[in-house]
């Protein structure tokens, strides 16, 4: 059975946390913005979504929700687990065909409403069953919208860097070395590292940190695991050794990333 599993509303005062790309195994992710504009990184490719777009995450989907500057951002987001559609595996909502940014159009009013519905009830009390069927509802009237507001997806052309962060994004937990990386994709080092800085902006091996890091700030932000149990999640052995590269990579601790942003 689809499950709610939660919503949240993110305010332009809030728009700005720090967020690095990460994946949803077991869930899809629907985002509305209801306010402001904003830049996102989906699988590797770079969207600006503004008032009235949802933005559609299947499960396993790595993406970096505030991947740029963004104009008073505000967006409401709503995860769902056990999602079966037809024609789609468990936990797709996105038929591959489409862009993960579809307009609201004409039912602006209607989904926000559907949003804002969907957060009164998750905070009633004896309510989480009706917030439940809302949200199917939700996903209902997405469904019916591909058809007239869908947009065609950018075509992928594959090249070495994207099949590296393709290697990357599937053994960042590993103990993968730059050498590993080169081999995956028949290359040197030198050439990977020359390339892939080229395109994506970054080294490789800085591409791995920033996988690590926002798989454990999903982590952080979304369970109640220990910070042992997320370093060893995010491919770290060492706890404190984690703490000492989320500290430098964000300025803060895990604990005090915890504290700050699931208030």
């Amino acid at each position: 059975t689809p499950r709610l599993e939660y919503i949240c509303n993110v305010g332009a005062d809030s728009s700005t946390m720090p967020r690095s790309m990460h994946e949803h195994k077991n869930l899809v992710e629907i985002l509305f913005v209801d306010d402001g504009a904003g830049i996102f990184i989906i699988d590797g490719e770079r969207y600006t979504a503004k008032k009235g777009d949802l933005i559609l995450y299947n499960s396993g989907s790595v993406h970096d929700e505030f991947g740029g500057s963004g104009n008073n951002l505000s967006t409401y987001c709503v995860a769902i687990s056990n999602l079966k559609l037809v024609n789609l595996p468990v936990n797709k909502i996105l038929p591959d065909e489409y862009s993960p940014i579809m307009p609201a159009g004409e039912y602006f009013d209607e989904l926000l409403s559907i949003f804002k519905a969907i957060e009164r009830e998750s905070y009633r009390p004896n309510c989480a069953e009706t917030a439940n069927y809302l949200s199917l509802a939700l996903v209902s009237k997405i469904c019916t919208m591909f058809e007239t507001h869908g947009q065609p997806r950018r075509e992928k052309i594959p090249t070495l860097s994207s099949m590296a962060k393709d290697f990357i994004d599937a053994h960042y937990t590993e103990n993968i070395k730059l050498e590993d990386i080169a081999n995956a994709v028949y290359t040197n080092v030198y050439n990977l590292s020359k390339v892939f800085k080229a395109e994506i902006g970054i080294s490789p091996m800085r591409y791995v940190i920033l996988r690590r890091m926002g798989e454990a700030q999903n982590l952080l932000i979304n369970t109640d695991m220990t910070i042992t149990r997320i370093a060893l999640s995010v491919g770290y052995n060492n706890s404190n050794y984690f703490q000492n590269v989320f500290k430098d990579f964000m300025h803060m601790t895990p604990k005090e990333y915890r504290k700050r942003w699931t208030k």
